[in-house]
């Protein structure tokens, strides 16, 4: 028997309505059981009997409050779902069954008296609809396989709790509704998708837990809208052992940390512990980090060859493999032991006993017994050892045993002559004839190598323990960076990025790899591109010589060229007249003296704010370098100078390429100079005299 949708929709709404009711009344009596505890709290607090009754008084509150944030996180999560309950409907017929399950999927489970009006996207059941045609399909729960037939997949469009449209398609995503989604302006926070994720998108997202990946991603391909959506499922299957503080996202910066901080919430889950590199590297060795984007700005700015091999070479497994070697090589044979003797008892004749500790047994558990630990290590298991050789004979404390295994550490320390992680950084430059840099900011391609140091030396001051890892924009860390995140992470990860997007180095399939290999990860291709129109990701994609890419049927305008006799009037005619129906434009430019002068240029013709905070985001017309672009989609963007004196090499095109990317709709070169050699195969080129 058909379901009337409307009704369906109006019983479902009806529900929600029902339980919002009943959550605000929780939530309003939790507040108040709260408010009256404080009070008495406050009012009765030295009259409280004994320890024992304090700490039972704020065992409770806690209890109330902890009880009003999940009344709260319910409230939210049926607000939620009031303005669009699902988004999707399945017929599934099981095998062997005669009843046929219609099964309505959306953010989130809904039911009533036992009754399942709407399936959380995540459930397994749900995982049929992307990743099924209609005919024979399966679905797995715990190690259980359920077969059957997909009888219907049907499409909503439900906003505001109203029906707009739907339709039944045998596609996994309806081209028509993709293509409608992807036709919208850019917003100001990345949003949910988990109404268009991919058949090879949900595979990602649905894996293994256990499992590492490695996605390589082509621009647009949904790398980090898949990594968030993978978080929100693993919150979801592992409820109860994994919440939001267990997983770890390292992301490339503050303004890309703000872009995609509304996607979690927007399911209902929490968002994630973030922080990037720069701030870990920062954190342990309490120095001032050059920022990849300042980085970027100088070798953009200035290509000297020198600096770009250098850079090659520290992007290498070759230098990882050149640290270690050294390390735990050279660095540790410096290591030389004394005899250590101390007096534990002496009589009045004089008698003495001592313990002693001989230089040979030292060596002996340094060299040969905790042989393959770092140098931290090695240190620490000896003053334990030693520690524990006074404990047994003097019956020491806990506290003591500690207090002693610490002066063993420091006595042990002294035996290294070089200890400096500053000093021991200059020796392997020197021995890897390097540059030295000596200025009191660690360079950005050196933070992984002080990092390596301090970590083979002394350990980390900071726990960043994590059940979960998230690495995004994989492309832009070095190997020796990926050492240490091996180091500090030993749980499952996936990590994702683009070797395509690479700026400052050419990375090659094999480097892919041997990365792959390194972290203990399966590498994922995704080769389909959503974002921009097919007009764009082609002109793009030709750019850098990309080929068996996919593309979303999505046309538009082709890329532009104007030659222009004033750079900053053409752009202000492109914006008023090409733009004037797109909230979010941006203006990346090569780097950020450049940005600078042509905001100025800018300012006297329109509104326009140069991308330095989050915040800026906000604002319509943007001002920004190619650095802080990447990973954020604008409606359209405008590349200026795009001439042949400052677009001339390699990095240049690189550079072209991330910054073309980002537009969703149309994309506009403009120079006043002979156009660049990257854009000999642009398809308009209009010629304006201002």
């Amino acid at each position: 028997m058909e379901i009337n949708e409307k009704r369906h929709l109006e019983k479902t709404l009806k529900i929600i309505d029902e339980k919002i009711k009943l959550s605000k009344e929780k939530l309003n009596s939790a507040k108040r059981r709260l408010k009256q505890g404080i009070q008495s709290l406050s009012e009765n607090f030295h009259e409280e009997q004994s320890g024992d009754s304090l700490a039972n008084t704020y065992s409770n509150l806690a209890g109330i409050e902890e009880l009003q944030d999940n009344y709260d996180k319910t409230l939210n999560k049926l607000n939620l779902q009031k303005k669009s309950p699902y988004f999707a409907r399945i017929d599934f017929k099981p095998e062997g069954k005669v009843k046929i399950q219609h099964i309505y999927i959306g953010l989130g489970t809904l039911s009533e008296n036992q009754t399942i009006y709407v399936v959380d996207w995540r459930a397994p059941i749900s995982s049929m609809y992307y990743d099924y045609t209609l005919g024979e399909a399966e679905y797995i729960t715990d190690k259980d396989v359920h077969k059957g037939e997909l009888l219907l997949k049907r499409q909503y469009k439900i906003e505001d709790g109203q029906l707009l449209s739907y339709f039944d398609t045998d596609l996994t995503i309806n081209d028509e509704i993709l293509q409608e989604i992807l036709s919208h302006n850019a917003s100001v926070k990345m949003k949910q998708i988990v109404s268009t994720i991919q058949k090879e998108q949900n595979k990602i997202v649905r894996s293994d837990t256990s499992e590492n990946m490695l996605v390589q991603g082509i621009a647009g391909s949904g790398k980090t809208s898949i990594v968030l959506h993978r978080a929100a499922y693993l919150l979801y299957k592992h409820r109860g052992q994994i919440n939001s503080n267990d997983i770890m996202i390292i992301s490339p910066n503050n303004v890309f940390s703000s872009y995609i901080a509304d996607v979690l919430p927007q399911l209902n889950e929490d968002n994630l512990v973030e922080t990037t590199f720069a701030q870990i590297a920062r954190s342990e060795l309490k120095r001032p980090i050059q920022t990849r984007e300042s980085m970027l700005d100088e070798i953009a700015s200035n290509p000297k060859q020198e600096e770009l091999n250098e850079i090659s070479y520290k992007s290498s497994y070759e230098y990882l493999d050149s640290l270690l070697r050294f390390l735990k090589g050279p660095l540790l044979e410096t290591f030389s032991p004394q005899d250590l003797s101390y007096v534990v008892y002496e009589d009045l004749d004089n008698n003495v006993r001592t313990i002693d500790f001989p230089a040979e047994q030292t060596k002996e558990l340094f060299f040969k017994t905790f042989k393959g630990l770092d140098l931290y290590e090695r240190i620490n298991r000896i003053a334990w050892q030693y520690a524990m050789v006074f404990t047994e004979q003097r019956h020491y404390t806990k506290e003591q045993n500690r207090a002693l295994r610490d002066r063993f550490k420091n006595i042990l320390y002294k035996f290294l002559p070089i200890r400096d992680i500053d000093k021991i950084f200059e020796i392997f430059m020197a021995r890897e004839n390097l540059k030295l840099n000596k200025r009191p900011t660690i360079d950005y391609m050196d933070k992984g190598t002080y990092l390596a140091i301090k970590y083979f030396i002394y350990g980390f001051d900071h726990d960043f323990s994590a059940k979960y890892l998230i690495i995004d924009e994989m492309q832009d860390f070095t190997p020796v960076d990926i050492y240490i995140f091996k180091k500090l992470w030993n749980c499952p990860c996936i990590v994702v990025g683009d070797v395509n997007q690479c700026i400052e180095k050419n990375v090659t399939n094999e480097y892919l790899q041997i990365t792959a290999d390194f972290l203990g990860c399966k590498l994922v291709e995704l080769n389909k591109t959503y974002r921009s129109t097919k007009e764009i990701a082609k002109f793009a994609s030709a750019m850098i010589g990309l080929e068996n890419i996919d593309y979303v049927n999505r046309s538009g305008k082709e890329p532009t060229l104007y030659k222009t006799t004033s750079q900053a009037k053409t752009i202000k005619n492109i914006i008023d007249n090409e733009c004037k129906e797109f909230d979010h434009i941006a203006i990346i430019c090569k780097c950020n003296s450049e940005a600078k002068a042509l905001e100025k240029s800018l300012k006297k013709l329109i509104d326009c704010t140069i991308l330095v905070e989050p915040e800026d985001y906000n604002n319509r017309v943007l001002i920004t370098t190619c650095a802080t672009a990447k990973g954020i989609e604008f409606d359209a963007v405008i590349i200026p100078n795009a001439d042949s004196e400052n677009y001339n090499n390699n990095i240049d095109k690189n550079i072209f390429y991330v910054s073309s990317t980002r537009a969703l709709h149309k994309l506009f070169f403009v120079c006043e100079k002979e156009p660049s050699k990257w854009l000999e195969n642009i398809p308009s080129i209009v010629n304006e005299n201002n």
